[in-house]
């Protein structure tokens, strides 16, 4: 591997995490000094819906609109972003698909306060022990 080729931060954004709290949430990541992230956003589908129509990318490009804001605060703040979206059945396997591309030395995660539900794990549980780069998660 190159010098420099793991020097992006995957950052997964849910839709339903209010503007302030994510943007609060990224004052951490400001002491990792890292200059590159990329915002990660999965459009989950049922296993009964096809993946390409022309619904589909209306979503996609619904997702890159509300990722816009908060792309544009982090390239204010001196950032190299870069935005994706992802269809797929499971968030989880979108994420853990796209957190072990090498070009990322982290995944930062932020974490909703909800109530679990007895013998289940929450997506970024079921993450951590798929991926093989550090996980930093936020709670909001």
């Amino acid at each position: 591997m190159e010098e420099g080729t793991r020097d992006y931060v995957l950052m997964p954004y849910s839709g339903d995490i209010a503007y302030s709290d994510m943007v609060a949430a990224m004052l951490p990541l400001l002491k990792f000094q890292t200059k590159a992230l990329t915002l990660f956003h999965v459009i989950e589908t049922p296993i009964s819906a096809p993946l390409d129509t022309d619904e589909m990318k209306d979503l996609v490009a619904a997702a890159e609109v509300k990722i816009k804001p908060l792309s544009d605060w982090l390239s204010k703040q001196g950032y190299r972003v870069q935005t994706k979206v992802a269809v797929a059945r499971h968030v989880k396997d979108a994420i853990i698909e796209e957190a072990n591309d090498p070009r990322y030395s982290l995944l930062f995660m932020l974490k909703r306060r909800k109530r679990r539900k007895p013998l289940s794990k929450s997506v970024t549980e079921e993450i951590i022990g798929h991926v093989q780069l550090p996980v930093v998660t936020i709670l909001v």
